[in-house]
């Protein structure tokens, strides 16, 4: 029979997966938001 898990490292473990979720989020909403000031740029 196995112990039972620590919750600190379930919450460790959830807050990094939280932290590199979100930073892929920003990254992708950087990369829109670069993208579409460029396609302004590039219209006129």
């Amino acid at each position: 029979m196995t112990g039972p898990a620590d919750p600190r490292n379930d919450l460790d473990a959830r807050r990094k997966a939280a932290r590199r979720t979100a930073i892929w989020v920003a990254l992708v909403a950087v990369g829109v938001y670069v993208a579409f000031l460029l396609s302004g740029v590039m219209g006129q």
